[in-house]
């Protein structure tokens, strides 16, 4: 099996930071942790677990933070114990090729997608589960550190993997694989958009126009027709994509943020000494999804007293941050990761099994964000695609051509 995998090894990882500073090609380098590798294929280790062949599959932003780097060793989740080696891939869809005896749900040749790591109570096999894995938001598995019976092997950037069969869910034949990579980050988008009531009439700011900021933009208005979107992007083309999506208004990061942000919500802007600003009104709620200092800075000084701000972005950082909006004009600041159950319609529904229902009745139109395809042989140049949005325009990437 060709797979491609991070080793997590202290030496390189510093070795290839400092290098990357100067030749960025540091990254791709035989002293890099990351590896492209034909490995022998593992057997299946239990009677519930799935192999499965790759077809098509997107990189994530969380990819990216990781083959290039980009975290800090002082950030909470680096204090828990993690795998030696980091199988990259997790927005694919594939094929099942072989079964363990006790798998039922699945057959030979079912179309799959992934939900995420095999680390959850369910993946562990656990009779009683924790708190989180019980109200269906796995991400959040108290027992995820915990050794592992088995590992899984492979990811979605290579020909195969192997896992337990929980951590799969079936695609429906109605889907195209194209839509069916994004069923994974539009569950993400959909567990933002649930995190706080939405009102008729509310003034919602998106921050960031990735992925992730197109979906949820849908998402919000699935949820809440009548409440008024704002998209703040980077590049014109992208706030004229998100306007496409439904953002009512949209304005760039080189704007005057604070002005628009009054202009839009009829909130009062004050300026205090050195620059210092802040506004007293403002978005209904916001959500960040570049999750940096400068973003989440500006969403709580952009909220109005008793608003709310939903951090989505990863940032791999700690932070110098003025929170003293939260107390001064109580904005919630809430955090959202991954994919749970929500309430639609009056019934439980996982936002992964939501996100494709959603696809299939084209209430979220994932289609146009697959901007660019590459073999897997050149990942170097799908990565530094994915990453430079500024030359190449580039929204979701993805690998296929897998043998």
């Amino acid at each position: 099996m060709r797979t491609m995998y991070l080793d997590v090894h202290i030496p390189r990882i510093l070795l290839t930071r400092l290098l990357g500073r100067f030749w960025p090609a540091a990254y791709f380098a035989p002293t890099a942790p990351l590896h492209l590798d034909l490995l022998p294929e593992p057997p299946l280790p239990a009677d519930n677990w799935i192999r499965v062949r790759n077809r098509l599959c997107g990189i994530c932003g969380s990819d990216l933070h990781q083959m290039f780097l980009d975290t800090s060793l002082k950030v909470a989740p680096l204090a828990l114990p993690a795998h030696q080696r980091i199988y990259l891939g997790h927005e694919m869809v594939g094929v099942v090729e072989e079964v363990g005896p006790s798998v039922t749900e699945f057959k030979l040749g079912d179309r799959v997608v992934r939900w995420g790591r095999a680390v959850d109570c369910l993946a562990r096999g656990r009779t009683t589960l924790c708190p989180p894995c019980q109200q269906g938001h796995r991400v959040l598995c108290q027992h995820a550190s915990e050794p592992l019976s088995f590992h899984p092997i492979g990811g979605g950037f290579g020909d195969t993997f192997i896992t337990p069969a929980s951590t799969l869910l079936p695609v429906p034949e109605a889907l195209t694989d194209e839509q069916a990579i994004f069923a994974e980050p539009a569950a993400v988008a959909i567990h933002a958009a649930f995190r706080k009531q939405l009102d008729p009439g509310d003034q919602v700011l998106v921050l960031g126009c990735g992925t992730i900021g197109f979906l949820l933009i849908q998402a919000i208005l699935a949820r809440q027709p009548d409440c008024e979107i704002t998209a703040l992007a980077e590049f014109p083309w992208q706030a004229e994509l998100a306007s496409q999506y439904g953002a009512a208004h949209t304005f760039l990061v080189q704007e005057d943020g604070y002005a628009e942000s009054a202009r839009l919500t009829g909130a009062q802007l004050y300026q205090g000494r050195g620059g210092n600003r802040m506004l007293m009104g403002g978005y209904d709620l916001v959500f960040d999804v570049v999750g940096i200092a400068a973003t989440l800075g500006n969403a709580l000084r952009w909220t109005r007293a008793g608003g709310a701000v939903v951090l989505v972005g990863v940032n791999l950082h700690p932070m110098a941050l003025d929170l003293t909006p939260v107390w001064y004009q109580e904005v919630d600041l809430l955090g959202a990761v991954g994919h749970d159950i929500v309430s639609w319609q009056g019934q439980p529904i996982s936002t992964f099994a939501l996100a494709m229902l959603w696809m299939q009745q084209r209430i979220i139109r994932p289609e146009r964000l697959l901007t660019h395809r590459f073999p897997l042989e050149r990942y170097r140049q799908a990565f530094l695609t994915a990453a430079d949005k500024h030359q190449y325009q580039s929204i979701k990437v993805a690998f296929d051509q897998f043998s």
